[in-house]
């Protein structure tokens, strides 16, 4: 059965909050009352059937067509189903999500998967400032899988507890800011001073980034033996040699100089 999709019938200025086009919501809905929904297009509400085109299939797999930089909180919430944005993403993108999977087939804003507990985003394009972050007095990513293709700016990984995120680009400055736990994973350059107020958590960096923190010192060389068990973790994912293979040779034979 085709994919329940729904179709921009314009690109807007003002955001507009689609929050509420997740697959647990829209379960048994008819097309006449998908239509009626309303969406808060910048402080006014508005019927969906005005905005967007309704093609009906399986809600267990939504399709969001046409979307742009104005699209906020794409599956915000989401526990369950999978999410397609055939486009790029606004803010707040699989906000204080819990599980399902998010595919993002361009760009995404501030704040994607921020909050994070559980489930996968994947990312074809960039993403902007504090990817997998946190918004003011709350705690970052805390168990879910995020996949960048492309770069990301500043604060990725802000406040994360446990989960992983993977950017297969550049990381902007302050990766990591009070990483707490989990894993990040940078394959490009990264800006300078990642993971002020770090306590536990790993950064694995490809490239030695522009400038490192005083806090951070050469301690020695040690044997990175969960790095295989990881490359298995994601190339379940879908991200088969996201760890390169020289470094998973040296994880796992490289010792320390007697």
């Amino acid at each position: 059965m085709a994919s329940l999709t729904f179709t921009l019938r314009e690109q807007h200025r003002l955001p507009l909050d689609l929050g509420d086009l997740q697959p647990e919501r829209l379960a048994g809905e008819s097309e006449r009352a998908l239509a009626a929904r309303p969406l808060l297009l910048g402080n006014r509400r508005q019927a969906l059937g005005e905005l967007m085109a309704v093609r009906m299939g399986d809600p267990g797999t939504v399709v969001i067509e046409g979307t742009g930089g104005s699209c906020d909180r794409l599956g915000a919430g989401m526990s369950r189903g999978r999410l397609i944005v055939d486009g790029d993403a606004g803010r707040f993108l699989g906000l204080g999500m819990s599980g399902g999977d998010i595919e993002v087939r361009g760009s995404v804003g501030p704040l994607a998967a921020a909050e994070a507990a559980g489930g996968v985003v994947r990312i074809a394009g960039d993403a902007g400032p504090r990817l997998g972050g946190c918004l003011p007095g709350a705690g970052g990513l805390s168990g879910a899988a995020v996949l960048v293709q492309g770069s990301c700016a500043e604060l990725a990984g802000q406040k994360m507890r446990r989960g992983l995120i993977v950017v297969g680009g550049d990381a902007g400055p302050h990766l990591a800011m009070g990483l707490r736990g989990g894993t990040v994973i940078v394959r490009g350059a990264c800006g300078p001073d990642p993971g002020p107020l770090m306590a536990r958590g790993t950064l694995w960096l490809a490239r030695e980034p522009d400038r490192l923190l005083p806090t951070f010192v050469e301690d020695a060389v040690h044997a990175l033996l969960w790095l295989r068990p990881l490359e298995r973790h994601l190339a379940a994912l879908g991200l088969a040699g996201a760890v390169p293979a020289d470094a998973l040779d040296r994880g796992e034979g490289q010792r320390p100089a007697q």
